[in-house]
């Protein structure tokens, strides 16, 4: 068959709604892992065993929803949405991976487990920043989902209640690395 034969192409649709999805649940992680880097000890002493300056982003394959985060000066900041040069780069394979991972439906890894994502960089800084994304998204999900989505569920202390406040109310909104040296 060639294309004199065919009418007409079909061109694959746009998705939209999954990529919106995936780009805000990036820029949600990206504002709540800087916000967790200052607030919480243990994201806080993660962070600190990394190289300084170093970039991390996280990136869909084909053109998709990026979100880069930059440690300088030992403070860990959110970088906007555009692809860079980083020193680890998490690649979800697909779209379709990215959603299920960010709209909850299922754990990262689980979807790591299943060769959904890939890895450019070091390993062990790659498990370092699963283990501060696991703690942020304890403070970023309600129990009910949580449960779901991370291996063991933090229990909700008064303190750990102040610091989801904090990330939730001011840290996703606007950001908490620019105040990294007042709140330590």
């Amino acid at each position: 068959m060639n294309d004199e034969m065919v009418s007409h192409r079909w061109k694959p649709r746009k998705k939209r709604g999954k990529t919106f999805m995936v780009q805000a649940g990036l820029f949600l992680l990206g504002r709540a892992l800087e916000a967790a880097a200052v607030l919480d000890p243990d994201v806080r002493r993660e962070v600190e065993g990394w190289k300084d300056p170093m970039t991390i982003m996280l990136h869909v394959h084909s053109e998709g929803p990026t979100m880069v985060l930059k440690k300088q000066d030992g403070v860990l900041r959110y970088a906007g949405s555009s692809p860079v040069d980083a020193d680890l780069t998490i690649f979800f394979k697909n779209l379709e991976s990215a959603f299920l991972v960010f709209s909850a439906q299922m754990s990262s890894p689980q979807g790591s487990a299943e060769h959904r994502v890939s890895l450019k960089g070091d390993a062990g800084q790659a498990m370092s920043l699963i283990r501060c994304m696991e703690t942020t998204q304890a403070y970023l999900f309600p129990k009910f989902i949580a449960k779901n989505v991370l291996k063991k569920v933090p229990p909700m202390t008064l303190k750990r209640a102040g610091v989801r406040a904090a990330i939730l109310g001011v840290g996703v909104p606007i950001g908490l690395g620019r105040f990294a040296g007042l709140v330590r």
